[in-house]
């Protein structure tokens, strides 16, 4: 007569022949949620802290240069890749510190704050092409020019705090105003032909890659 093997526990649980533990079903996949979302998190939080990092590296390395800067492509970059959300706090944090930590001196507060905001709108405006039919060069480059002459405008009236007057104030736009023409140029190649195929590349290869 042929011997049972003996069931190892395992397999009576399979079965059903034991009960089963005390976490349910549905307490199991509240755990991997819970898992997956705490993951995802470290994920973004990975993602900021790397485009900060990116973001002011590039921004102290041109420093000397006026008016050439790769910090705003560099946010709208990150909100292009990884969505608003995490476009929106590059821009917050990288303003921020590069303002308080700025070669040239902290920025003033109405300044630093101005900063802030347009730290923000870039990363925002980033995260619209966050989709994949929104990451063409017809759509970032008028986008990233009206982003950047909103930001020069912005950072330039906030200086009426440093020069209170009207004739004063008429004085420091007209001598920046070529700086933000020049601004809004380079600015203008980089949105139409840098970020656009940098953008479908890496947005490639993460689909490739899951």
């Amino acid at each position: 007569m042929a011997t049972k093997t003996a069931k190892l526990p395992l397999d009576l649980f399979r079965e059903g022949a034991v009960s089963r533990p005390a976490i349910s079903q549905e307490t199991f996949y509240l755990q991997v949620l819970r898992g997956e979302k705490t993951i995802d998190k470290l994920k973004e939080i990975s993602y900021v802290t790397i485009f900060t990092a990116l973001a002011l590296g590039l921004g102290y390395a041109f420093a000397l240069i006026p008016n050439f800067e790769l910090v705003s492509p560099t946010v709208f970059l990150s909100g292009a890749l990884f969505g608003i959300r995490t476009g929106t706090m590059v821009g917050i944090l990288t303003y921020f510190i590069f303002g308080l930590l700025n070669p040239f001196g902290m920025s003033p507060l109405p300044l630093l704050l101005t900063q802030v905001i347009v730290g923000a709108l870039l990363g925002l405006s980033g995260g619209f092409c966050y989709k994949k039919r929104w990451n063409k060069a017809h759509v970032i480059l008028p986008l990233g020019i009206l982003i950047t002459l909103f930001s020069d405008i912005l950072t330039t009236s906030a200086g009426f705090i440093l020069f209170p007057t009207k004739k004063s104030f008429l004085a420091y736009f007209i001598l920046g105003l070529p700086f933000v023409i020049w601004h809004v140029f380079t600015q203008g190649i980089i949105y139409g032909f840098v970020l656009p195929p940098t953008i479908q590349k890496i947005q490639k290869r993460k689909i490739n890659h899951g």
